[in-house]
């Protein structure tokens, strides 16, 4: 592993560390929770005429899935750049002795 592996790895757990406060915040998940239960509500209250609203309302509930599904992407991510970097180094220190 180079010295740019081994900084893209750690990049990576340092976004990992920050999207994991981010998205463990209660106002972050409170926010979460109250746009996919209107979204939800809404597109349940609609008319039977109402396609393109409940088109509408139906992509913006699964775009709060995915933002919310990106952050645990990122947070695995990081997760397995920790696992990596901390193999690396253990080989290292292996090597050494």
């Amino acid at each position: 592993m180079n010295k740019d592996q081994e900084g893209k790895l750690q990049q990576e757990i340092t976004q990992s560390n920050k999207a994991k406060q981010l998205f463990e915040n209660p106002l972050v998940k409170d926010a979460f929770d109250n746009l996919r239960k209107l979204y939800q509500d809404s597109l349940f209250n609609t008319g039977v005429n109402e396609e393109k609203t409940r088109e509408k309302l139906w992509l913006a509930y699964n775009i709060v899935n995915k933002v919310e599904q990106h952050f645990m992407e990122m947070i695995d991510t990081g997760k397995l750049a920790k696992k990596q970097l901390e193999d690396f180094r253990k080989n290292i220190s292996e090597k050494k002795f």
